[in-house]
């Protein structure tokens, strides 16, 4: 195949249970249908890029427009303001969101979605909808999310308090 495009691999999944891999009939699928190293290394890329409690969050609360840090805590109960750094910094670094610094005083930050995130959305829409339809049963086997670790210096601190 010539070109920049990357050879299109076909493949089905017939049954969940025994978890087999078919060609499908009337392709021209090459004889292994697996994807390449190189294909799963860039789809766990995509979702290290967007996995993690809050980066879905953040990019959602962005979708009306740009905001700054307040605005987005705000909309993130929860959310640390060193989380909310690092994950900011961790999708702007992704090219998932852009950063403007306004000279001003104080200055004036503003984040917003970038044209990459904004290709995200009919991703998320299929991902809203599977949830739908799995969602329970996932969260039936114990999938629910779950609270953030205590690292041992804070486990130490509350141990002396005590």
């Amino acid at each position: 195949m010539s070109g920049k495009f990357p050879q299109v691999r076909c493949f089905k999944i017939p049954s969940m249970e025994n978890q087999t891999i078919e060609r499908l009939e009337g392709t021209d699928c090459p004889d292994t249908c697996v994807p390449q190293a190189r294909t799963i290394a860039r789809f766990q890329a995509s979702i290290e890029a967007v996995a993690g409690k809050w980066k879905i969050g953040i990019l959602c609360a962005l979708l009306d427009g740009k905001l700054r840090f307040g605005d987005l805590r705000r909309a993130l109960p929860g959310i640390t303001q060193h989380m909310l750094t690092v994950q900011l910094r961790d999708l702007e670094a992704n090219g998932l969101l852009t950063r403007a610094v306004h000279a001003e005083v104080p200055p004036r930050v503003e984040y917003a979605l970038t044209a990459a995130s904004l290709a995200l959305l009919p991703v998320f829409r299929s991902l809203r909808d599977w949830a739908e339809i799995h969602g329970d049963a996932l969260l039936a086997r114990g999938a629910e999310p779950k609270a953030p670790r205590k690292n041992a210096a804070t486990r130490e601190k509350k141990a002396r308090r005590d």
